[in-house]
């Protein structure tokens, strides 16, 4: 193995028996990683809503969300996870749902169009369509094509980049042991491991993984039209006011610019609607917020590496640390 590689080569996965932690009993906990695109997006909802909760980071690189007080929380391992009180709520949609309900008036924005109105038909279309693009399989392709020709921004750079192809299998090694060790979640934990699977065949083929970016393409075409189209001219998707709707688009289109896809999908005058819509978007308090420079994620964890693994494993570490993010979900 050369030098180059042995400083990017990560430790082997474990499953780790982590212990409950303790958390404050009077305010909302959520549970969630900064990288993680379903995470980001609960994330920026509290923020816009002014909701005062307790962030948890789930530390995904060991194994954190396979443990057993977690799978409690969520037998399928997955973030992000609200606990309000005696409720628990799981995936994204829901704690959205959930949150639009019980924190609404006052310093509470409203993210949601009201019910049976033409701008809640609007965000519904956008929701689901977004839901239905495998932003998962878009991030693990885009670190194997290099036809492609990206431009992939900061830390998704260089060693980091390579090590997160070099950990996909170590990360699906942490929900294999799951599997062997909780008979309780099996089969929840099971159905994880094959879509995670499935998810790396597609990502893998270059003709499949073309399927994907067509999807992404013809999706924001679809949004350069109406945006396009709109009388008289507004700032998002449904009018002048920020829905969730375009919570979901404005980070699809941060994660494509991650990894590298602007110029593919919309610079150089491609999408010119998207271009800016991604500019206003960019411009929100609520995004700089949710930005993980903003979390002492990276550093809680790199606290728990070994201090004689530390001198050379800076981008493998970091790589697994957002690897397990990016491919999460």
């Amino acid at each position: 193995m050369s030098s180059q590689a042995k400083e990017i080569e990560a430790l082997p996965p474990t499953v780790q028996d982590f212990k409950a932690p303790d958390l404050p009993d009077n305010k909302p906990v959520l549970f969630f990683h900064p990288y993680n695109f379903h995470a980001q997006k609960v994330l920026m909802v509290f923020y816009e809503k002014k909701i005062d909760f307790f962030p948890y980071v789930v530390d995904l690189c060991n194994g954190e969300q396979y443990s057993n007080w977690f799978l409690n929380l969520n037998p399928k391992g997955d973030v992000p996870v609200l606990q309000d009180g005696a409720f628990v709520i799981p995936s994204s949609s829901h704690i959205i749902n959930y949150v639009e309900s019980k924190f609404r008036g006052g310093s509470n924005l409203s993210l949601k169009p009201p019910h049976n109105s033409k701008e809640f038909d609007q965000m519904l279309v956008f929701e689901q369509a977004i839901a239905r693009l495998p932003v998962g399989t878009l991030s693990l392709g885009s670190f194997m094509h290099d036809d492609l020709k990206l431009v992939p921004k900061a830390p998704f750079i260089g060693p980091v980049r390579q090590s997160c192809l070099k950990n996909n299998e170590k990360v699906l090694d942490l929900l294999r042991h799951s599997v062997d060790d909780h008979s309780t979640n099996k089969a929840a934990l099971q159905h994880k491991l094959d879509i995670q699977v499935r998810r790396h065949e597609l990502a893998s083929s270059r003709e499949e993984f073309q399927k994907v970016l067509d999807a992404v393409r013809h999706f924001l075409l679809y949004v350069e039209q109406e945006l396009s189209a709109q009388a008289p001219r507004s700032e998002w998707l449904t009018g002048d006011e920020l829905s969730v709707a375009d919570i979901s688009l404005g980070l699809l289109l941060y994660r494509l610019y991650q990894l590298g896809f602007e110029n593919y999908f919309w610079a150089f005058g491609k999408l010119p609607q998207v271009e800016a819509y991604f500019l206003r978007f960019r411009q929100r308090e609520s995004f700089h917020r949710l930005q993980p420079s903003n979390f002492a994620i990276l550093r809680e964890m790199w606290m728990r590496t070994p201090g004689n693994y530390k001198l050379g494993a800076g981008a493998g570490f970091l790589g697994m640390a957002m690897f397990a993010a990016f491919a999460h979900k």
